[in-house]
């Protein structure tokens, strides 16, 4: 009797999936309106504080979308096409010029960590699985793409402690704390939403997560540009 109580009942506890993205997606705005528009000062380190929720955020949902997805390759796909499409609106965003090759978006981060996971999943040799790890830690240092080498192991730890909840918040703690910006600590508190998970996708407006990217970042330099920032 109980059991179809629950069948019947909607799942209400907890966030589901779409609700984890609509949080990453305003704390990342956050972020990016403060370092944009705002010079160092209070409101600044606020924005930009609110802001470091988004990324491990973003990391731990990659990691489920690369378990949930019936198309590897094809959210690979997704994830490059987005990543060059975005280059030049963050370019323009950030640096108020077309192209920089001093950062990369975030994207690029995404891209990596989710090729490194698939790539770790067809070999057995850890020798091999702990070299391919490095190489895409220095590369992501080398080209500088958004989190450089503690992006890559976020979304690698998310992955190997998926199952085991202790030891995933613990490694998720350290990268936090290890980043070179003292506000990344601030991102540890993404734990909690995380932690809310239940594992529900939730509406699907896919597209749209990916197309508010580049989208928010041209009108924050069309903000910038009219403010006379660049």
């Amino acid at each position: 009797m109980n059991a179809q109580i629950e069948r019947a009942l909607p799942v209400t506890i907890g966030v589901n999936g779409f609700t984890l993205k609509l949080i990453a997606l305003i704390t990342m705005m956050t972020d990016h309106v403060g370092a944009v528009l705002f010079s160092y000062g209070v409101t600044y380190t606020w924005l930009r504080a609110i802001g470091r929720l988004a990324f491990p955020i973003y990391c731990f949902l990659l990691v489920e979308g690369f378990h949930h997805t019936r198309n590897v390759m094809k959210y690979i796909l997704r994830l490059g096409i987005f990543a060059v499409i975005s280059e030049v609106p963050f370019d323009l965003c950030f640096e108020g010029v077309v192209w920089d090759p001093g950062h990369q978006n975030v994207f690029i981060s995404l891209l990596m960590g989710v090729t490194l996971l698939l790539i770790l999943e067809r070999i057995r040799e850890i020798p091999v699985k702990l070299l391919l790890v490095v190489s895409f830690c220095v590369t992501a240092q080398e080209i500088h793409c958004d989190y450089r080498y503690i992006g890559i192991l976020m979304i690698l730890f998310y992955e190997v402690f998926r199952e085991i909840p202790l030891m995933k918040n613990f490694s998720q703690l350290l990268c936090n704390i290890k980043f070179s910006s003292m506000l990344q600590n601030v991102g540890i508190f993404a734990l909690i939403p995380i932690a809310l998970y239940n594992g529900k996708k939730g509406p699907s407006m896919k597209y749209f997560f990916y197309a508010i990217y580049p989208v928010h970042l041209l009108i924050i330099y069309f903000v910038a540009r009219h403010r006379g920032i660049y």
